[in-house]
């Protein structure tokens, strides 16, 4: 009886080996469909990855990163607004100041006080900016190491991309463009250099540079230590990075102490520019530069505590965050194929810097730009992941490619939170002067809205007000049936 019982628990070993076996080989077969859909959608033609006429599926992601990046580009982009060009003035013609730095030195020796000047050489940094992305991830073999290329498609598609191009002429622009000039270098102690030079510079334009790009800075010198060779190197790693931050926020507290602007000294700031300025200037920057960061925080409780924030906060993620997650997605599968063991902590510190934007929440209420920095942080630390720890390619798994042609879908149809009012751009991009009724006087609108209800068999009520003395239409019209 004994061993009857034995040799029945064999055979229900067997029997839930060979169904487990059923299993995986269903699922590999899945895969495997799923994989031959996947190279549909990339254009693989038979034999394209092994030598056939077809195109490749990793050019064909190569030209879709392109062409998507083009796509959101246009949806956003703009000339600058008032509030930037405004800020760019800023200088040490009063003393030091904070956010004085740009305007000082670039400001003066380019003639930025002429708007066209600055509208010419701002979008050209956001151009240089978008060049620089593009060879930094070339440089680090993302689409080689991550075949057939997806993830740089999935950023170039973002609603991230889109926003940095609306914001065309903030400082975002010039901040990132230090961060990412310094993730170019590869030695770790040279790096360490760069970055130091870069949070030095980038504090001094504006300090959003500490909570904005310092982590990325931090913790792609704090990988060196995983890469060392030596002790040494090790110890240059992990105490630059730590030292990156001292610096940072030391650098912050001076500027903040040294750079407060009185009431008098932002009045006469405002004179000086006006007279040497022949753009738009915005009004609020003069009454916000006065302002510390206590008292920045005092009227962040006040904004937090209006019932729109939440809902607000939420659908601004929900434009950022499908991507910022694909990507931190790929960097934590990255680690843990090139660094078993110490993947966690890796990934900890790329986890902290690609959300580490998200503490501007606290001093500022521009929360679409915070999350724009969020995509883009999770797409500089895949690249700096891919750059200094990249080893041999790794195929991305099926669900992960689903989750990249999703959010790419997700990302063209994104649109929303501008600012000063305005609204995506769709395709062609492009605004003609007769292409819609509303760029006619409101006159000629209220005629011609009240003869087409007339000729439908309908009533027109137009709904008007009164400003300065004069009536004008509200932009409100009901069209009724006629029973």
């Amino acid at each position: 009886m004994r061993g009857q019982g034995c040799a029945g628990k064999d055979a229900r070993a067997r029997v839930k080996g060979e169904m487990s076996d059923a299993r995986t080989r269903e699922r590999q077969g899945g895969d495997e469909v799923a994989e031959r859909a996947l190279a549909a959608a990339g254009c693989c033609g038979p034999g394209s990855e092994a030598g056939g006429p077809g195109m490749s599926a990793g050019r064909f992601w190569g030209w879709m990163a392109v062409a998507l990046g083009a796509v959101a580009v246009g949806k956003g982009i703009r000339r600058p607004n008032a509030w930037a060009y405004t800020q760019a003035q800023l200088d040490y013609s009063f003393g030091f100041i904070r956010s004085g730095f740009f305007g000082a030195t670039l400001g003066h020796a380019l003639g930025l006080n002429r708007y066209a000047h600055f509208a010419a050489f701002s979008t050209g940094l956001l151009l240089l900016l978008f060049a620089a992305l593009a060879l930094l991830a070339r440089s680090s073999k993302l689409a080689e190491l991550t075949p057939p290329g997806e993830l740089l498609a999935v950023y170039a598609s973002s609603y991230s991309v889109t926003y940095l191009a609306h914001v065309n002429g903030y400082f975002d622009i010039p901040l990132a463009l230090l961060c990412v000039g310094a993730l170019f270098v590869r030695s770790t102690g040279r790096r360490l250099a760069a970055a130091a030079v870069a949070t030095t510079v980038g504090i001094l334009i504006h300090e959003q540079f500490l909570f904005a790009f310092v982590p990325v800075l931090a913790v792609s010198v704090a990988f060196g230590a995983a890469t060392a060779k030596s002790a040494g190197e090790r110890r240059v790693a992990w105490i630059g990075g730590a030292l990156l931050v001292v610096l940072g926020l030391g650098l912050t507290v001076c500027v903040d102490r040294d750079g407060a602007v009185g009431a008098a000294q932002a009045e006469g700031l405002q004179q000086t520019i006006e007279q040497r300025t022949d753009g738009p200037l915005k009004a609020e920057v003069w009454q916000v530069l006065p302002l510390t960061p206590g008292e920045n925080l005092e009227t962040m409780r006040s904004v937090w505590r209006r019932p729109t924030f939440v809902p607000a906060q939420v659908e601004s993620l929900l434009l950022f965050a499908p991507t910022a997650a694909v990507l931190s997605w790929a960097t934590l599968l990255l680690l843990r194929r090139w660094m078993p063991g110490r993947h966690r902590w890796l990934y900890a510190g790329a986890l902290l810097a690609t959300l580490a934007p998200l503490s501007l929440n606290l001093l500022g209420w521009d929360k679409n730009r915070w999350n724009e920095l969020l995509c883009l942080n999770a797409f500089l630390m895949l690249l700096a992941v891919a750059r200094q720890m990249g080893g041999a390619g790794v195929q991305l798994p099926v669900r992960l490619r689903r989750a990249c042609l999703i959010v790419m879908l997700l990302n063209m149809a994104a649109g929303g939170g501008m600012l000063d009012g305005r609204h995506i751009r769709p395709f062609p991009f492009m605004r003609s002067g007769d292409a819609a009724v509303v760029d006619a006087p409101a006159a000629g609108v209220a005629a011609q809205l009240r003869d087409a209800a007339s000729r439908a068999g309908h009533d027109f009520v137009e709904a008007s007000a009164r400003r300065g003395g004069s009536e004008f239409p509200m932009g409100l019209c009901v069209v009724r049936r006629r029973l």
